[in-house]
Parts: structure tokens; C-alpha cells; sequence
């Protein structure tokens, strides 16, 4: 058994662990992606609003939360940008290239908090992205601008 004793050694394995994590979405491997997680871990959408639940709490309801995804795809891509790292915490920026099975493409950019326990498994996980593009690109929203809402270009006077 490795044993990870600096807090580099530390850093390395959660880094590697949100590149996992995003690798097995690819992969479609959501057995192997529900492993990265610890048993009592909590995963938070803050800007869901209400097209995702704002809590899960639990490996189990994460995984039937996750569970269907892939046949929702036919392929998935999110790479990744950067990460910074402090402590037992990973924040990671990427972007998602996905194209939907109904067809379509679903396209964000998200920020994410990954919050590991001692043992390497993600405890807490937060998701942060554009719900908007999120509600519309899933057909879960509509979005109409106001009439002169908007960027204006500058006035040339």
C-alpha cells in the first residue's frame, strides 16, 4: 500500500482523481465514476435552480441522481483549463462539448469546488455553471429577452 505523506503527494492524487472523474463522464462509466466518491458525500448545484436538485446528500442518491446520463449522450467532452489546489480542495475550470442523443449540442463552461476526505474520495462537490444555457439546451426552459434588453453597441458621437 502507497502511503501519500506531503501535502504535494496529497495534491497530485486529488488533481488526478477531477481528471478521472471527467474522464470516466466521457467514458460513460458511471460505475467507476460512483467509486471516486466517499459514502456520506454531499453534491451541490447552487445555480440549478429548479431544473436540478440544489443538495444530494449520499453516494447512493448521487448515483441515481447521475445514473441515466450517458444514454442522454452519445458523446461527452469536458476538458479541462485549470486547477488550483488548497488543501483537501480542487477547484477546476473546464467546459463541456456534449452532443445530446435528441440531438443537439449542449455546450458549457463550469467552475467546480471538489472537496476530498483523507482517503481521496470526493466528500463534497459543488457545480457551478450557466443555467440558463444548461435549461434551454436540456429543453427544460425558455428564454425570451425583454425588447431592448441587452448589450448596446457604443454610440459613435
Amino acid at each position: 500500500m502507497t502511503t501519500i505523506d506531503t501535502p504535494a503527494d496529497v495534491a497530485a492524487r486529488n488533481v488526478a482523481t477531477v481528471h478521472r472523474f471527467l474522464r470516466l463522464l466521457e467514458e460513460k462509466d458511471i460505475a467507476g465514476w460512483i467509486d471516486l466518491w466517499a459514502e456520506g458525500a454531499d453534491h451541490y448545484y447552487p445555480y440549478g435552480t429548479e431544473m436540478f436538485p440544489a443538495h444530494l446528500v449520499g453516494k447512493a442518491a448521487i448515483h441515481d441522481h447521475w445514473k441515466d446520463l450517458p444514454a442522454q449522450f452519445t458523446s461527452l467532452s469536458f476538458p479541462v483549463h485549470e486547477t488550483w489546489v488548497d488543501g483537501d480542495t480542487v477547484i477546476a475550470r473546464f467546459d463541456s462539448h456534449n452532443e445530446m442523443a435528441a440531438g443537439g449540442t449542449y455546450a458549457n463552461t463550469y467552475v467546480c469546488i471538489y472537496k476530498f476526505d483523507a482517503a481521496g474520495k470526493i466528500r463534497e462537490y459543488w457545480e457551478y455553471f450557466d443555467p440558463i444555457i444548461a435549461g434551454v439546451d436540456y429543453g427544460l426552459a425558455e428564454i425570451a429577452y425583454r425588447p431592448g434588453v441587452g448589450a448596446t453597441p457604443p454610440s459613435s458621437d
